[in-house]
């Protein structure tokens, strides 16, 4: 064999092993086809070339490359697995699987009848993992603990300060009280034991009493229940009866309120009175005039017009 020949398959050979030490660093298969898809994200922290592509638990491909657009998002392209069937209003997910493991990208499958095709892009979004939500509230729950820690220390502070000497002898002396009391309680009980228990017999039998008269009583209850019955049956008819008066009387009032009828003019109309007034007046004076002077009245008149 020449050695061109074999500097030439030497060459080839190093060119197919750099190939698939290129394919296989990047995590992409190397004897079949890949299904490329992007994603652009508002940023891209923890996120590698090489960086797995689950989709519900499963590994289906890797992130090939990671780019920063014009506009400063991060884009993101992935190599998944050709055979997947990915409807095109998937999502993106750039999250930690965990607190120790690294970033990664989550697909969630959509509902579309469409596929997306090779080089096709699909929404991303960026989700916090539990590390970032504790670091971004850390200073905040930080001040939160600090504050609580120094309230309580406060607290502690007063609370000894209150709790001097003589009150510590105080609340010994109580608690001994206490103690002595429920002893005394205690030994009460069991001396009475034996009352007690026929005032809890004598009790089971009243009530056992009570629940025959009541049952020996049932259909005059019964009667009882009906009568009651039926005068609140009563009584709920003459409600709706006040009620129709007052209704009825409300309107007779309106009525003469707004002048209608002779009660309504005599009511709202003060000549009516007035006129009243003046003509009482006058009979007033002419009874007057009658009683001092009937003769004046009675001049004109003969005894055969009167009777």
């Amino acid at each position: 064999m020449k050695n061109e020949v074999k500097i030439g398959i030497t060459v080839l050979l190093a060119i197919i092993v750099a190939i698939v030490g290129f394919r296989f660093m990047r995590d992409v298969p190397i004897f079949r086809q890949t299904l490329e898809v992007t994603a652009v994200f508002e940023r891209g922290d923890g996120i590698n070339r090489g960086s797995i592509v689950n989709m519900k638990g499963v590994k289906v491909g890797s992130v090939s490359s990671v780019n920063l657009t014009s506009d400063n998002m991060v884009r993101i392209t992935m190599q998944l697995n050709e055979d997947l069937k990915i409807p095109d209003n998937s999502i993106a997910l750039l999250t930690s699987l965990g607190i120790v493991e690294g970033k990664s990208i989550v697909l969630q499958l959509g509902d579309s009848d469409n596929y997306i095709e090779y080089g096709e892009e699909i929404e991303g979004n960026y989700v916090e993992g539990v590390t970032e939500v504790l670091g971004s509230k850390g200073e905040e729950l930080a001040g939160d603990v600090s504050q609580s820690l120094s309230e309580l220390n406060q607290f502690l502070r007063q609370l000894n300060a209150t709790l001097d000497d003589d009150t510590r002898t105080s609340v010994d002396q109580t608690l001994k009280n206490a103690d002595t009391t429920m002893k005394t309680i205690a030994e009460t009980l069991d001396q009475n034991k034996q009352d007690i228990d026929q005032a809890i017999s004598a009790t089971s039998r009243t009530m056992m009493q009570l629940d025959t008269l009541t049952t020996d009583n049932r259909p005059r209850v019964d009667s009882l229940l009906a009568s009651l019955e039926e005068n609140v049956n009563e009584l709920h008819k003459v409600r709706t009866e006040l009620e129709t008066a007052s209704v009825n009387l409300n309107q007779i009032l309106e009525k003469i309120n707004s002048g209608e009828g002779t009660m309504g003019r005599l009511v709202n109309d003060p000549s009516l009175y007035n006129n009243l007034d003046q003509l009482s007046k006058d009979m007033g004076e002419l009874v007057k005039g009658i009683n001092e002077d009937p003769g004046r009245y009675l001049k004109h008149m003969s005894v055969i017009e009167i009777f």
